[in-house]
């Protein structure tokens, strides 16, 4: 008979399965075999846990190690470092050195040990290993030493333990030992029986005045003890103090310096306690209603004037109560506006004002009451359009509401008589201007050139448009008797085409255009002719 094996390996487990297989096959055969792993760092770093025996342990490592015979057991020796001598008990926060034997005739040995509280809470904390093979390892927040690098030839592991902090209670050390036979497997080794060992707190009689030293404004301090109770507390005079609580009324006691006394049934013991004084002081300040005033932490302005209490640190880190009473004195605003015509200037409070200046100036002044008073100047500047539209031999000044001075400039600027509208319509060929005013200011015009050579009007009188003025609609009268008209036009006084008339349209409205002078402009073959019209 023939047969053929297969071999399978599993990671964690090894399998060994043996299937046999052949040309006439009449039996199959399976065997399973699966060895514990191996943690030469400790079950700890091997993320197997606490494997003490503890309360805590979901198992030792005999889950894992059997067969052996080395007679394996714990001892624990907990030392105070100063005395040189083992401990019972611990003192919280105090530094102690560990060390754990594993004993026995194997060859090498393996170990974990923790340190637990009564409600399986950490039991202080584990550091600087004092012996070889031997590390820390934090299991679900508690401290452990273990083994390190493979197992350890003297069995030895010694590390410093710093006890928990007052109020922890009892404290118990767990460890567990292993010896081995160094065969690279679990088989043929010997774990110890779970090792406990119970440290109990020591509580020296202490009292203590947290906070001290202590204001004469604060809250009665009671001090904290440890140890025994039931004792009395005294003091020299001067302080107040409550012998069986040993609450200190600061505020009824002199300032100064206290040894207090706590005596119980065995003994006596002693704390500091000072009792500082505080302070108190007052004064008043002035300020103007737009300023402020810093005041400890309140900044104060001019609706605050009356009483306000800050508390300040004195000299001796006690508090300063200061009172300040706040006085506001008013200031004055005074508004004013002036107008200048362009180019002019205005004298305010000593400042030059021109046209750039237009718009709100401010001059603050010092008043009989030394707080300010504020002038404010809305400065305005008359601006003329001085400009003006000519059409045809019409010439128009764009400012309304004006008064006009119309000017031959040929003659030296010589007034024209008579010339006083808004629109002038010269006789003769010539440049002529105009002078605007307007609330006392006045500006000429450019010089315009009417030249009537090159003027051909058509026969077009002022009767031609009705009504005019006009509110809304008007009519070109005869308007067929005026040739080949090509455009009608209507222009404003700034010389912008507000309608385009249609040449065959009788009826015009212009009730949507603001009130003031309009141009109606007619173009034919032979040239342009101008009309005003008002509009109304």
């Amino acid at each position: 008979m023939i047969y053929r094996y297969a071999f399978i390996a599993f990671i964690g487990t090894i399998s060994l399965i043996f299937i046999s297989a052949g040309l006439s096959s009449e039996t199959t055969q399976l065997t399973k075999y699966t060895p514990g792993p191996t943690f030469s760092g400790g079950p700890g770093t091997g993320g197997l846990g606490d494997r003490t025996g503890s309360p805590v342990s979901s198992a030792t490592c005999a889950a894992c190690h059997s067969g052996g015979g080395f007679n394996v057991s714990v001892s624990l020796d907990v030392f105070d470092p100063v005395a040189g001598i083992p401990v019972t008990s611990y003192v919280p926060g105090t530094t102690y050195q560990v060390t754990y034997a594993v004993t026995g005739n194997a060859s090498a040995y393996g170990f974990q040990g923790g340190v637990l509280t009564s409600t399986n809470a950490a039991g202080g904390s584990f550091s600087l290993t004092l012996s070889p093979n031997t590390q820390l390892v934090t299991i679900a927040g508690r401290p452990y030493l273990e083994h390190a690098n493979g197992p350890s030839a003297t069995g030895v592991f010694q590390a410093l333990w710093t006890a928990p902090n007052a109020g922890s209670g009892n404290v118990t050390f767990y460890g567990i030992g292993l010896g081995v036979n160094q065969n690279g497997g679990t088989s043929g080794d010997n774990i110890s029986t779970p090792f406990s060992q119970t440290l109990t707190e020591s509580v020296p009689t202490t009292v203590n005045y947290p906070g001290n030293p202590y204001c004469g404004n604060e809250s009665d301090p009671t001090p904290t003890s440890t140890g025994q109770s039931g004792g009395t507390y005294t003091s020299a005079a001067g302080l107040v103090i409550n012998s069986s609580t040993g609450v200190v009324d600061v505020s009824m006691s002199t300032p100064g310096d206290y040894v207090v006394t706590y005596t119980y049934s065995t003994g006596s013991t002693t704390a500091n306690i000072s009792v500082l004084s505080t302070a108190s002081s007052s004064f008043n300040a002035t300020i103007c209603d737009n300023e402020t005033l810093n005041f400890g932490s309140l900044v104060l302005d001019g609706s605050d004037a009356g009483f306000h209490v800050q508390t300040f640190q004195a000299a001796n880190s006690c508090d300063s109560i200061v009172t300040l009473t706040l006085f506001v004195t008013p200031t004055y605003t005074e508004s004013q506006t002036a107008t200048i015509c362009s180019g002019d200037t205005y004298d305010f409070n000593g400042q030059i004002l021109t046209e750039a200046n237009a718009g709100l100036n401010t001059a603050v002044l010092q008043s009989s009451n030394g707080c300010d008073s504020t002038v404010n100047l809305t400065l305005s500047v008359e601006v003329i359009d001085n400009t003006v539209f000519a059409s045809g031999a019409v010439l128009t000044a764009n400012q309304v509401m004006a008064a006009y001075q119309w000017v031959n400039c040929d003659n030296g600027n010589a007034p024209i008589s008579g010339a006083t509208n808004a629109t002038f319509t010269p006789t003769a060929t010539g440049n002529y201007a105009v002078e605007v005013t307007v609330n006392g200011c006045t500006e000429m015009s450019a010089c315009t050139l009417v030249d009537f050579s090159s003027i051909e009007e058509l026969n077009l009188s002022p009767g031609a448009v009705f009504p005019n003025p006009v509110t809304d609609f008007f009519e070109i009268k005869n308007k067929a008797s005026f040739g080949d008209i090509q455009l009608i036009t209507l222009v404003d006084a700034r010389g912008k085409v507000v309608l385009n008339i249609p040449v065959d349209e009788t009826s015009t409205n212009i009730g949507h255009l603001e009130a003031g002078i309009y141009f109606l402009t007619l173009v034919n073959e032979k040239g342009e002719s101008v009309i005003s019209v008002v509009k109304k």
